[in-house]
């Protein structure tokens, strides 16, 4: 029967819940959803508590990424009694898209024997939650399990999950392994464009990078290392607008957040520095690296007792945070103790981050001298 006829009949009939679901059914197949979600909200007004209908409304939400009204039909479907695992893997999928990498997990976990394919998603929620050793582990036993067609995921995956591990031989080794089989693979490709980065090879990573920003415009990983990349070159006005839209897409993530901060210090605007770090202790209160820049801004505005005080709390967390190490420097100089300033200052002028391709010395001298002229 067509689609129109179903719709008059359904029309003449509207309680009629089988007509409803084979014409929600006919829509989602044709990909009409914003038209299957109507006519799933209309039958519902009458059939409140129907379950079909109900997982329908997850399904349709879920597909026109409406992942709140998703996740609430699927847990009105827990609450009447309906938990069948592929209702809890879309429930887990709607989760992950918010974010909510534990609910989405803990979802997983109670689904039995679950396929390759969700594995990878169970995977993935492991290690937005940090554990990358575990998430690593369980990637590389569906090496032996998956089908010639998933291999070249899983090695993304895993060239990925290396990469966050720092284990950069074994990142780069599985990394080719998957673009050999699939050179569109969007893991591996950022693993790719991540190494070129460290390597301080822009141009090539930018190559990688371009493509994989026109796939995926919203993707807040790839918004940070395009800010990367322009920060490496010292546009740092460029790399802040690329830095804020990376800190909305991922506002739990303090790595982006401190990395802006270092933008605006380098710009002078220590302000926005200053705000920055402040956020980034608000995500992670055990992060050095935010104690140390601002250790570095009071510096720099010669408040030296407050900059004393962070820079002993990030050497408490870290004790060869380099932020701090630069800030304790100039707190001693200020102070008359030169040779201690000095034998902090050689350490450091031979420190490398993963911030910026000159040194960390190097960038707040710059700022420094930029400030007296």
């Amino acid at each position: 029967m067509s689609l129109q006829r179903l719709k008059a009949f359904l029309e003449m009939d509207p309680t009629n819940v089988l007509l409803a679901l084979d014409l929600i059914e006919g829509l989602a197949k044709q990909e009409d959803f914003q038209a299957a979600l109507h006519i799933v909200n209309q039958s519902l007004a009458l059939n409140p508590e129907h379950a079909d209908l109900i997982s329908w409304k997850g399904h349709v939400c879920l597909a026109l990424l409406e992942y709140d009204k998703a996740v609430q039909a699927y847990h009105t479907l827990f609450r009447l009694g309906y938990t069948q695992p592929g209702l809890k893997i879309n429930c887990a999928l709607a989760y992950f898209q918010q974010g909510k990498y534990e609910a989405a997990h803990d979802l997983l976990e109670q689904v039995p024997e679950l396929d390759v394919a969700n594995t990878l998603l169970k995977v993935r929620c492991l290690a937005h939650l940090e554990n990358v050793s575990q998430a690593i582990a369980d990637t590389y036993r569906l090496l032996a399990l998956c089908s010639s067609e998933q291999h070249a995921e899983v090695h993304g995956l895993l060239s990925l999950l290396y990469l966050d591990d720092a284990q950069y031989e074994e990142a780069e080794k599985h990394c080719r392994a998957s673009l050999q089989l699939d050179d569109n693979q969007c893991d591996a490709l950022i693993t790719s464009a991540s190494l070129s980065l460290y390597r301080l090879e822009i141009e090539t990573a930018l190559k990688v990078l371009e493509p994989l920003m026109k796939r995926y415009p919203e993707m807040g990983r790839l918004l940070a290392m395009k800010a990367l990349a322009l920060m490496y070159v010292h546009q740092y006005d460029a790399a802040i607008q690329w830095y804020e839209k990376a800190c909305q897409k991922m506002p739990g993530h303090v790595g982006s957040r401190v990395n802006l901060g270092w933008c605006y210090f380098s710009v002078m605007n220590y302000d926005g520095a200053e705000s920055c770090f402040k956020a980034g202790l608000k995500i992670d209160r055990n992060f050095a690296e935010c104690y140390g820049g601002l250790a570095i801004v009071n510096a720099i505005r010669e408040k030296w007792s407050d900059s004393q005080d962070q820079f002993k709390r990030a050497l408490k967390l870290d004790a060869n945070c380099p932020s701090a190490l630069f800030a304790r420097a100039l707190y001693f100089q200020v102070k008359g103790k030169a040779k201690e300033a000095e034998s902090i200052m050689a350490g450091l002028m031979t420190f490398k981050s993963d911030l910026s391709p000159e040194n960390l010395s190097e960038v707040v001298l710059k700022t420094l001298m930029n400030r007296r002229h």
